[in-house]
């Protein structure tokens, strides 16, 4: 048998995939949330998921999924506000910082511990897992910025981390730390095509390692959506949530000898 975390990282999004997120939960069709503290939707949001949190225990993993880029984030922090505003910073702003080693370490470290601030004193409890939004993990720079953030924010027990696409030296990096980690496997396909989906997902997990992180991004379409997202995103996402939400899909898992960490 293989174990996989079947998760997403969209938590406090829209109000769709919000919805979705935790109907999933509750039915045991996902194993592990993200949730985005940096949204406007959070303040609000937090208090379902902490329920579903409470009433699933050890059965699923509620985490953080930090926001340094992207849109429909804002920074957090005093000094993240100051210099950026209240729009988060494109992903291409950092890649060229982090390969050259020039990134602002006390200023995104400092929205690091925000943000892990900001779901600990709304849910009551820490962080399960930890992952970066749009794949930042992938950077030894970055990577060493989380690690000294989550020290600093004095977590009484480690959170797993995600990691990114380039995994190994990363992984490295976080079991020195006494870290364990989700390694980033490929999330589920694209299309918007449900049967077209269900034949993919028969060999997906083929070769991924032990409880390797598998994203989807289920959501059911709502007003907030259909405002910021092309049409074929959210045809992505009503794919998955139809899928992921089907006893086919899960007949699918129990014939790979697949379940969900």
């Amino acid at each position: 048998m293989k174990r996989i975390t079947l998760g997403a990282l969209d938590y406090g999004l829209a109000f769709g995939v919000d919805r979705t997120l935790r109907n999933l939960l509750v039915k045991g069709q996902l194993s592990a949330v993200g949730c985005m503290v940096a949204t406007d939707l959070w303040s609000r949001e937090f208090v379902p998921i902490r329920q579903i949190a409470e009433m699933a225990d050890q059965r699923a993993l509620i985490g953080v999924t930090v926001a340094l880029s992207g849109d429909r984030v804002r920074p957090m922090s005093p000094d993240m506000q100051k210099i950026y505003g209240t729009c988060m910073p494109r992903r291409e702003k950092w890649q060229p910082l982090a390969f050259a080693r020039l990134l602002p370490d006390e200023v995104l470290e400092g929205e690091v511990r925000a943000q892990i601030a900001g779901f600990v004193s709304r849910m009551g409890r820490e962080p399960d897992f930890l992952a970066l939004r749009e794949g930042l993990m992938e950077y030894p720079a970055m990577a060493r910025i989380v690690l000294s953030a989550m020290k600093a924010s004095g977590l009484a027990k480690n959170p797993y981390v995600v990691t990114g696409v380039k995994s190994r030296r990363i992984k490295s990096l976080m079991e020195k730390a006494g870290l364990t980690v989700l390694p980033w496997a490929p999330p589920l396909p694209e299309t918007g095509d449900v049967e077209e989906l269900q034949v993919l997902l028969k060999h997906h997990f083929d070769g991924l390692p032990d409880m390797a992180f598998v994203a989807g991004v289920p959501g059911k379409v709502d007003d907030r959506l259909r405002r910021d997202e092309t049409k074929r995103k959210i045809a992505v996402r009503e794919c998955h949530r139809q899928v992921l939400g089907s006893q086919r899909f899960f007949n699918t898992l129990n014939q790979r000898e697949v379940f969900l960490n």
